[in-house]
């Protein structure tokens, strides 16, 4: 991977909310994705673009320079006990246009699973970022399938390649889970 990450973690801002929700509308209306969907979606993230304790919140990925977000996550900030807080990331919704190719039996089926892998790089050490800000020692990524929880996994592998890794990561059933190293 390049040393310049093709994508950044970031909250979302009025501005660039609207700009995902209208492409990934239009994306759903092409075809990309069903609109319903997408439609609950962003009415979730919109009631969940400001960070509460024990609640969750939505962030975006992005395309550097861009207002539209490639991803939305969810993560929410959690107390394990009285001296712990775990954050997790309880989901990485892929915009339709990367979740089709990543779907697709074409060509375009590699570029997508790059894609989606940079992007769940980033969005790690962005929840990586955060947690260290909310003084959370731990990150749990839940893997809802086998196969998400074996895109966890690889993902793991990949995470521990990056180059001044701060983080211990392993597999803790369907969690991946993230530490300071």
């Amino acid at each position: 991977m390049s040393s310049k990450p093709s994508f950044v973690f970031k909250a979302f801002d009025e501005k660039s909310f609207q700009s995902t929700a209208e492409v990934w509308t239009q994306e759903a209306l092409n075809g990309l994705a069903f609109p319903s969907e997408i439609e609950q979606l962003m009415a979730w993230a919109a009631r969940h673009l400001a960070h509460q304790e024990d609640a969750s919140v939505a962030y975006g990925i992005f395309s550097p320079d861009s207002k539209v977000a490639v991803a939305i996550c969810e993560i929410v900030v959690t107390r394990k006990s009285v001296r712990s807080k775990w954050i997790k990331m309880l989901r990485v919704r892929l915009c339709p246009r990367i979740d089709d190719a990543l779907n697709s039996t074409s060509e375009a089926s590699s570029a997508g699973l790059r894609d989606a892998l940079e992007i769940f790089i980033q969005a790690t050490l962005g929840t990586f970022k955060l947690g260290k800000v909310a003084q959370a020692n731990t990150i749990k990524i839940y893997g809802r399938t086998r196969q998400q929880a074996d895109f966890l996994r690889f993902l793991g592998v990949e995470l521990e390649k990056l180059p001044h890794n701060p983080m211990m990561v392993a597999m803790e059933g369907k969690f991946l889970v993230v530490q300071s190293a």
